[in-house]
């Protein structure tokens, strides 16, 4: 079966993945920069919904090449969010060769020995995957978000394919960047993943309370259902196909 986890930034987006009975969502926001780490209450509000919860923790927008400063900041706010009762945290760091900085993430492991985390697509600007998804997979992380090393899942493809056999038994890898309604069909039923990524917004430019022009990424409702149909109807075809074998 094909599952969902979806990346929601708004009180809407969470309200419609209660309803459509999303698997699991990651809470954060600022989409426009790739998400930073959300606001309390958006995340309370995904935790009293009943939804199984993941929040992204990054400090800010740019590379994963972080200050001493800034990786206290992350373990600070892992604290603060596993207090509140989050199922999982999103987080990334690398090293200034953009290998991973695998001496963090094992003290996160170590500070949290139950806590299910996922390495975000920082995954993307390491130079190598193979070695990246050994070292995730030694420091117990539980998987890695990825686009298959590009900047869109349909570039990535051939890379995620390979990465998904490299990985199984060592390591969940889930796809997503780029997933919409018109090329969902087509990656599933080439890749064949057991779960996809994506948040269904869509660019608008917001002219509505200011003079100035914003680009923003907006929750868009009928994409998301439509995506979230596609992904069931696809589930539902392969159940079928293996109940025939």
């Amino acid at each position: 079966m094909l599952r969902i986890e979806l990346c929601v930034s708004s009180s809407e987006a969470i309200v419609l993945a209660k309803n459509l009975e999303i698997d699991r969502v990651e809470v954060c926001q600022n989409l426009e920069s790739g998400g930073v780490t959300p606001s309390a209450t958006l995340v309370q509000l995904a935790i009293s919904s009943g939804l199984k919860t993941h929040v992204l923790i990054r400090p800010r927008i740019g590379g994963f090449i972080y200050s001493d400063e800034e990786l206290d900041m992350i373990k600070k706010e892992i604290s603060y969010f596993t207090s509140i009762g989050v199922d999982g945290i999103v987080i990334g760091a690398l090293l200034s060769d953009h290998r991973i900085n695998h001496k963090f993430i094992q003290s996160v492991r170590k500070d949290y020995p139950d806590l299910d985390i996922t390495f975000h697509k920082a995954f993307d600007d390491t130079p190598d995957w193979k070695a990246s998804i050994d070292i995730l997979a030694e420091s117990g992380v539980n998987r890695i978000l990825s686009s298959g090393c590009s900047t869109h899942v349909i570039k990535g493809m051939t890379v995620l394919k390979s990465m998904l056999e490299y990985a199984h038994g060592k390591i969940e890898i889930l796809p997503g960047g780029g997933l919409n309604e018109n090329n969902i069909d087509f990656f599933v039923k080439n890749v064949r993943p057991d779960w996809i990524h994506f948040s269904g917004c869509k660019k608008i430019f917001d002219r509505s309370s200011s003079s100035f022009e914003t680009e923003r990424l907006k929750f868009d409702k009928d994409r998301i259902q439509k995506m979230v149909k596609m992904s069931k109807d696809y589930s539902f075809s392969m159940g079928a196909i293996s109940s025939d074998i």
